[in-house]
């Protein structure tokens, strides 16, 4: 199995192309700011079915959090938030609001 997921719709999310970790494993990440010097990183493993989420803050050592989730069956994105899904789930299991701030909604 592998993590389905649009490219074009996190491009448009995170207004910048991945950075390729790993082409032939299908490794990536993606990153966006906002103004006020908040960061969230998303990496996630295509084959592997792994993602992380970091959010990080300018001028601090340590992530203000970060979530590792296995088993990940598909990254939904649309202009205002990240989705997470895992196998036989209609419900998303982690999301990340971007907009109009970073917001954690974790249903584990």
């Amino acid at each position: 199995m592998a993590i389905k997921y649009d490219e074009y719709l996190l491009l448009e999310l995170f207004c910048s192309e991945p950075i390729i970790i790993d082409a032939d494993a299908e490794i990536y990440s993606y990153r966006i700011k906002d103004k006020i010097g908040f960061e969230l990183t998303l990496y996630f493993s295509v084959y592997d079915q792994f993602a992380t989420a970091r959010l990080e803050y300018k001028g601090k050592d340590r992530p203000i959090f970060e979530v590792e989730l296995n088993n990940v069956q598909e990254i939904k994105a649309d202009k205002e938030k990240l989705s997470f899904f895992r196998q036989d789930t209609n419900e998303p299991v982690f999301q990340i609001m971007i907009l109009p701030s970073f917001m954690l909604d974790l249903n584990l």
